[in-house]
């Protein structure tokens, strides 16, 4: 008999799934980068290892694709999740791409916040563009080396390419030759572009921040003193009140 779970039960095994699973699949993902870098870059690997270091990638690929269809079964909104998880679908082409799900910090009002949280978002925006440049270098370089016409043909090279690429500077001293490796260079230069723009926002968020405590630092002060002056006029006020009653009896007797 088929079981059918409610919107409610279904937020509440996703959520559970989510916890224990996060953790288990970044660290498989960066094993997943370690292993596809070694393959791609390192060329005198003994044929046997390579074909173990594939073999592991696989089983990788797998636990991946079964991460992603558990994800969708449990998702309330399955298209929804589709189109607001685009990293978690991508890791299941490019499993590599996974450890950019430190982006998320960026969903999570991380730049709102200012102060700590903006040096937070700096960290991960620092953390998140080292990674992407690294993919991309080793994309690259898988799909440009031994092609004709191309001049990525070392990790060195990959590397500087795909630095002057993310930072969108460009030089022009290498440049992709083959389909797939434009494709890389697309994606390079539009999120570079994307994480350009969030460093801007957070160094902004930041000045905010230490104008905002500036502000408030005077504020307090200023309110510190009217508080005091209110005192002063307040003591003034029942001494002379004081004297009047004072003079009042006086007159009185």
């Amino acid at each position: 008999m088929k079981v059918t779970l409610t919107r409610h039960e279904r937020r509440i095994k996703y959520d559970a799934y989510v916890k224990r699973a996060d953790p288990v699949m970044l660290g498989l993902a960066f094993v997943f980068l370690v292993v596809w870098s070694t393959r791609v870059v390192w060329q005198g690997l003994d044929p046997s290892v390579r074909d173990w270091l594939l073999v592991i990638q696989g089983w990788m690929w797998l636990a991946f694709l079964v991460d992603i269809i558990t994800r969708l079964r449990f998702a309330e909104r399955r298209w929804h999740w589709v189109v607001t998880h685009p990293v978690d679908v991508l890791a299941v082409v490019l499993p590599a791409v996974r450890p950019l799900k430190i982006l998320a910090v960026f969903t999570q009002g991380a730049l709102m916040g200012g102060g700590r949280r903006a040096f937070k978002t700096s960290q991960a925006v620092g953390v998140s563009a080292l990674l992407l440049m690294w993919i991309g270098a080793v994309s690259a370089l898988s799909f440009e080396r031994g092609h004709l016409g191309a001049n990525i043909e070392t990790f060195p090279d990959a590397l500087w390419w795909s630095l002057v690429t993310v930072t969108t500077v460009g030089y022009g001293d290498y440049f992709p030759v083959t389909v797939e490796g434009r494709i890389v260079a697309a994606v390079l230069m539009l999120v570079g572009i994307s994480l350009i723009g969030v460093v801007t926002a957070s160094v902004a968020a930041w000045f905010v921040s230490l104008t905002a405590d500036q502000e408030e630092a005077y504020e307090e002060d200023r309110h510190e003193e009217l508080q005091a002056h209110i005192r002063q006029l307040e003591a003034k006020l029942d001494m002379l009140l004081s004297d009047a009653e004072e003079r009042r009896r006086e007159s009185g007797g």
